[in-house]
């Protein structure tokens, strides 16, 4: 384990914190892999993920029509097996996958009815084999349409990192600004992310917002309140849901979304 010291704000002071972190851990890289990092090959891998960016990004876009292609659980897989995978391999499944939903979008083949409650889920990202809420949701009659989290649009709402420099210092120091763009609740202030959640509704048509935080993730449930307020002035329904990977609250928290989703039936 290597352990990074994190910034928990984003001024001038901070970025020069997150830097320097990022210049350790090149250096611990190469004293333990024996591999040199060069401006070459980290160019050349960037181009690889940008490339993976753009094909999610393209998966999601198809996610706003109306009605929805694909289901939010099938969605999300993807995106956690990101961060596992071969890029290049994933990056062509998932171009297989949006040109299977364009023609879906075109011949108007949907995996809900018209009219069904459309959901965004903000908050803790959900990484495998974390599905529960998804399939709370979508099995009690509403479809999320999208995640605000990083397993969800925060991995791709930066698709050129700018890393085009031959100077390897350059091309850190442009990550580090690029990480530090990031609209997660690890920063403060965080007012940046209250307007993604805007966005995402106005983009996506979403119906309400399922705020989720995983247990004992603090910084998530302390926005909760931040985000309640903010969407109670955009009159957007919020539920606000804290679990974990466990099933001993299923029931409890499918009472609660099939409340929630009937309230959006009665809008």
């Amino acid at each position: 384990m290597y352990v990074m010291e994190l910034p928990q704000k984003k001024g001038e002071v901070d970025k020069a914190l997150w830097t320097g972190e990022l210049f350790a851990f090149k250096q611990k890289v190469e004293d333990i892999t024996g591999n040199k990092i060069t401006a070459s090959a980290l160019s050349k891998a960037t181009a690889l993920l940008n490339t993976r960016r753009v094909a999610l990004k393209r998966l999601y876009d198809l996610r706003k029509a109306d009605p929805a292609p694909i289901s939010g659980l099938d969605a999300l897989l993807p995106v956690q097996v990101s961060f596992f995978d071969d890029p290049l391999r994933l990056t062509q499944k998932v171009n297989d996958l949006w040109a299977e939903l364009e023609n879906r979008v075109i011949n108007k083949i949907e995996v809900a009815p018209p009219n069904t409650p459309r959901i965004l889920i903000s908050g803790s990202p959900m990484v495998i084999p974390n599905w529960k809420i998804h399939s709370i949701i979508e099995s009690s009659g509403a479809v999320v349409v999208g995640e605000e989290s990083c397993t969800g649009t925060r991995l791709f709402n930066s698709l050129d990192t700018g890393i085009k420099e031959n100077d390897l210092d350059t091309q850190i120091k442009f990550i580090a600004e690029r990480q530090l763009k990031t609209n997660c609740a690890c920063f403060t202030p965080n007012k940046e992310r209250l307007e993604d959640i805007l966005d995402f509704c106005r983009e996506y048509k979403v119906d309400g917002v399922i705020h989720y935080a995983l247990l004992f993730c603090q910084p998530y449930m302390l926005e909760a309140v931040k985000i309640k307020r903010f969407l109670d002035q955009k009159k957007i329904p919020l539920l606000t849901l804290e679990t974990d990977y466990g099933i001993g609250d299923v029931e409890q928290i499918r009472t609660r979304v099939q409340a929630f989703i009937e309230m959006l039936n009665k809008k």
